[in-house]
């Protein structure tokens, strides 16, 4: 039986029901039958894989049945998808044409296009047979993120989507009464299970507008004012609506999918409707794994378990040579079953080799995620394979940086990402969303030396107001600012001119309040006075000063008097450093520049065998150079 078929039958059961609506039309079963065909006439006969680039309506679904019902593939694309990556996918995938609307037809020119657009008149005397559907034959493809820069496409199969929508049924039971929201984008599992699971049930599908989705209050009011019982997304969305005062009362399921949740996410939601944590690639059709949050409970790193296979699918743990591992053991997460695809289209033979075929003709797919069984069974995820990088020779999981970051109590959101620099060297970049004013980022990363040895700790932390997603729903790493790598590099005295560019402003950060009353000839003399300092200190070693570097653009600077003191017991040959000018410009703070000069500087010292530094510091930089290893300045006075 094919997914068509599927539907034909569920139609049969109730054709007057309204199944589906959107901001101008809503439908019965037997009008979206009749839709369908509408669409299906108007296929080129004969057509193997059928691009759908629409917004999303009643027509959109109706056109992906289309495909399906005419024997076709269809390959989903979201219009805001840049053209050359549109053009990828359906030169790759072969596509004979593409369903759209007429405001998008000027994009991908170079293929054959069918408009459909919303309010199309439906033609009652329309009728494409449907085909006795073969259940191995190709369903869709699914562009996901390649890992060598371009996009793959996953074949799915409409055994594969019968399947899943098996297990959703055995899990969650949706009828005639509920209500399923379209919110995902069509370019993402979630789509799959939003619309095939809902339609192929009986269950209605409410498709909101753009303006609906703009904001959480109205999102919420579409829900509300069209008894939406279901929702499907990703947990940034679940913990948005974890803030809210109060949820509509319709809602009696939220599904969280596609990255990783967080008991923080959900703590209100789960006591007013069920949660579930779910997992699976997108080679395994959807979702592999459910696991009820309200009836359960979180791990120790404040994540929930992913839970056990879905019905028709098993899970194995496997090590890097294919043997199951002991329960409690991190292994690769193994996927069998009837939701494993046929793999990717193309030129993909590397990649096709996280498919395996077993001795006894099954299917699996290696997924590169890692995860381990608990003891009552259920699937914990841990990270990816890939997530990796080597800092200083040693290997650190970014995933598990973050996962320290989030269990700080001021933490909204974080994401730790890995970038690397122009010496192709590794380093980690935390970006930080604060719960709260009361955010300290010192205390941050005092917290995190409790877990993580000292090269685990990002060497950047950037705080956002919120971090970026993609129309998936995911981190969109593309739009995040990355701080570039600082060098700290001696000055040299033919850097005279700009050293004292940087001694005048950072005395004027200083003493702004002195500076104002000073006229332009005293300060004129004060720069006269740095230079011949500068003159007699700097080739005589004792005075080093130096840069800190962002690319080419000089971002900060800092300065170390090297003198004799009288000798004391804590300093027996009376050798000691005086460390001054450690400044910043504000743009660049607090991305750890104060400390690269500091260390560089202490260096610079400790080699010339000097172990006694004095400073004079803020109440702000105590707490720097507290880590750095200084003791307290308290009895510092000065005239």
């Amino acid at each position: 039986m094919g997914v068509y078929n599927a539907l034909k039958t569920a139609i049969e059961k109730n054709p007057d029901k309204t199944i589906m609506f959107d901001k101008n039309s809503a439908l019965t079963a037997k009008e979206f039958d009749l839709l369908i065909d509408t669409i299906a006439v108007m296929l080129p006969k004969g057509a193997n894989r059928i691009g759908v680039m629409m917004e999303h309506s009643v027509e959109m679904i109706a056109a992906i049945f289309a495909v399906l019902k005419s024997g076709a593939a269809y390959i989903p694309v979201e219009p805001s998808f840049p053209q050359e990556r549109v053009a990828y996918m359906m030169e790759e995938a072969q596509a004979d044409c593409i369903i759209t609307n007429t405001k998008f037809r000027e994009m991908v020119k170079a293929f054959p296009k069918i408009i459909v657009d919303s309010g199309m008149t439906i033609n009652e005397n329309a009728d494409l047979p449907a085909k006795e559907m073969e259940e191995n034959r190709l369903a869709y493809i699914l562009y996901t993120s390649g890992s060598t820069g371009k996009p793959k496409g996953v074949s799915v199969t409409h055994a594969n989507i019968l399947h899943y929508v098996k297990a959703f049924q055995e899990e969650f039971h949706p009828d005639d009464s509920d209500v399923m929201l379209q919110y995902s984008v069509c370019s993402f599992d979630i789509f799959v299970e939003e619309v095939f699971t809902t339609l192929l049930s009986g269950a209605a599908l409410a498709i909101p507008s753009d303006d609906d989705k703009s904001s959480m209050e109205r999102l919420m009011k579409f829900i509300d004012d069209n008894k939406v019982t279901m929702l499907s997304g990703f947990p940034y969305l679940l913990q948005e609506m974890n803030g809210l005062d109060s949820i509509p009362k319709s809602l009696r399921l939220l599904i969280s999918g596609g990255d990783v949740i967080r008991q923080s996410y959900v703590d209100r939601l789960v006591d007013q409707v069920t949660v579930y944590n779910t997992y699976g690639p997108s080679e395994t059709t959807v979702c592999a794994s459910y696991y009820n949050c309200s009836n359960g409970y979180a791990l120790e790193d404040g994540t929930y378990p992913v839970g056990k296979a879905v019905q028709g699918t098993s899970i194995k743990i496997l090590d890097e040579v294919g043997k199951e591992v002991t329960d409690g053991e991190i292994g690769e997460i193994c996927i069998l079953g009837g939701g494993v695809s046929q793999g990717y289209i193309g030129d993909r033979a590397e990649e096709n080799k996280a498919f395996v075929t077993l001795e006894n003709g099954e299917r699996m797919y290696r997924s590169g995620d890692l995860g381990y069984l608990l003891p009552d069974g259920n699937l914990a995820f841990v990270r990816r394979k890939d997530t990796q990088v080597m800092i200083l020779g040693k290997r650190v999981e970014a995933d598990e940086v973050q996962s320290v970051i989030l269990g700080y109590p001021d933490i909204h959101q974080a994401a730790v990402v890995p970038y690397t620099d122009s010496s192709n060297l590794s380093y980690l970049v935390a970006y930080i969303v604060p719960e709260n004013d009361r955010f300290d980022l010192t205390a941050l990363k005092e917290y995190m030396t409790m877990y993580l040895t000292e090269f685990m700790i990002p060497e950047f932390f950037v705080t956002l107001d919120k971090l970026p997603l993609t129309v998936n729903g995911k981190l969109d790493k593309d739009s995040l600012p990355v701080p570039k790598r600082i060098k700290v590099k001696n000055a040299k005295i033919q850097d005279l001119d700009l050293l004292l560019d940087w001694r005048m402003e950072v005395l004027s950060h200083v003493f702004s309040e002195e500076f104002k009353s000073l006229t332009a000839e005293q300060i004129e003399t004060i720069r006269e006075n740095n230079r011949k300092y500068y003159l007699s200190e700097m080739p005589s070693g004792g005075h080093i000063a130096c840069f800190a570097y962002s690319g080419t653009e000089i971002v900060g600077c800092g300065g170390v008097c090297i003198y004799d003191e009288m000798p004391s017991p804590d300093n027996l040959d009376g050798k000691c450093a005086y460390l001054m000018n450690i400044y910043t410009r504000p743009e660049y703070r607090h991305q750890g520049i104060a400390t690269r000069v500091v260390e560089h500087l202490i260096a610079e010292a400790k080699a010339r065998s000097i172990e006694k530094i004095y400073l004079e510091t803020s109440a702000d930089g105590e707490r720097m150079y507290r880590k750095l290893g200084f003791k307290d300045m308290k009895g510092y006075m000065k005239l």
